[in-house]
């Protein structure tokens, strides 16, 4: 009886052990991602944190494929189309532990929180060896949570799962204790693998609150495309221009690059509103323009030495000398005819373009 019994149960570890092993290794799909412009957009969070499902139901084929390869695609093709910013960033996993690919399933922070580097995102996620075992969806994210314990700026949380065998009322649980942990600063965002519909109910509980939270499903960013317009809707914000021109002859004398008394009250006071706007000015613009009087050459010089002493005073009142970008275009781009003293008054300018973030929904 004892050998019978033990034989049983090797059977059942080895029919374990093989279906596991006879999914494919994994080979992410070969992609061309779609480049974003960042000088149009600014980070809207500071980190960002990737939960992946690795459980046992994720080994499932799905479309002809693994759903753990669906969900290794779409996670390198967001890790490939994040653009290069200023991000800190996490990779979690619940299911599998360290290739056990059967019996009770772990969470674990396989990458991160660090500051974020691509190819080593991309090694963190090809480290992943199976999908196995139970799926503590709730441990996920209880590590995810300790993994931005001391995070304090916007985070994005991205949850990619086929939302089967879960514990709706632990998972939501989990979900809230995350949330209060960052008051309004954190929103979570689901990608469902699969086309069952027993996770419908809780992916619509974890976005019930109206916010920056969302839902898609796998095949919604399968595209290069839907993957670029996903990632800069989850962690870009677009950038807001407000244009203020300030008269050359109010900040300058005649053919200086000198900032008279006038000019420096001036733009004191546009300094003044740029720093109450704290955080969200991201990117200033300063444009030198002159008249058509005298030689191009002469008025191109003219044109980047004035705007340099609009950067050097802004700076000088604090504003940060790494957002402000000087150009001069001389007298290549009249705003009223040069044939007139009123004219040429209005051509001879410093355009001053302040670039802030959209606020966050």
């Amino acid at each position: 009886m004892f050998k019978r019994g033990a034989l049983g149960l090797f059977v059942v570890i080895s029919l374990v052990l093989a279906g596991c092993s006879s999914n494919p290794p994994y080979t992410p799909a070969s992609v061309q991602p779609v480049s974003i412009d960042t000088t149009a957009y600014a980070p809207k969070v500071a980190s960002f944190v990737v939960i992946l499902d690795v459980s046992s139901s994720m080994g499932e084929d799905y479309q002809d494929r693994p759903k753990v390869h669906t969900a290794q695609d779409l996670a390198a093709s967001f890790n490939s189309t994040v653009p290069p910013l200023d991000f800190q960033a996490g990779l979690v996993t619940f299911g599998n532990s360290s290739g056990r690919c059967f019996g009770q399933g772990t969470a674990n922070a396989v990458y991160g929180l660090t500051s974020y580097k691509p190819a080593d995102f991309a090694t963190a996620l090809g480290s992943l060896e199976c999908a196995g075992g139970t799926t503590p969806m709730t441990d996920g994210i209880d590590a995810t949570t300790q993994l931005l314990s001391a995070e304090s700026g916007m985070t994005a949380v991205i949850l990619i799962s086929d939302f089967q065998w879960v514990n709706a009322g632990s998972v939501m649980s989990a979900a809230s204790q995350l949330k209060a942990q960052h008051a309004n600063k954190l929103c979570l965002h689901t990608i469902k693998v699969g086309d069952n519909t027993t996770g419908d109910a809780l992916i619509a509980s974890l976005n019930e609150v109206a916010g920056c939270d969302s839902a898609v499903q796998a095949g919604d960013i399968a595209s290069t495309e839907a993957m670029a317009n996903y990632v800069t809707e989850v962690l870009l914000a677009p950038l807001e221009y407000e244009q203020h021109a300030v008269s050359a002859s109010a900040l300058f004398d005649f053919d200086k690059a000198i900032l008279k008394e006038q000019g420096k009250a001036e733009l004191h006071n546009l300094d003044e509103y740029i720093k109450s706007k704290e955080l969200q000015v991201v990117d200033i613009n300063v444009i030198g323009h002159t008249d058509s009087m005298g030689s191009e050459e002469y008025n191109q010089g003219l044109s980047e030495r004035r705007a340099m002493a609009v950067k050097e005073y802004m700076v000088s009142e604090g504003i940060d000398a790494t957002i402000i970008d000087v150009s001069g275009k001389g007298e290549s781009e009249p705003v009223a005819s040069n044939d007139t003293d009123e004219g040429r008054a209005l051509n001879r300018r410093v355009e001053i373009h302040v670039g802030t973030k959209r606020a966050v929904n």
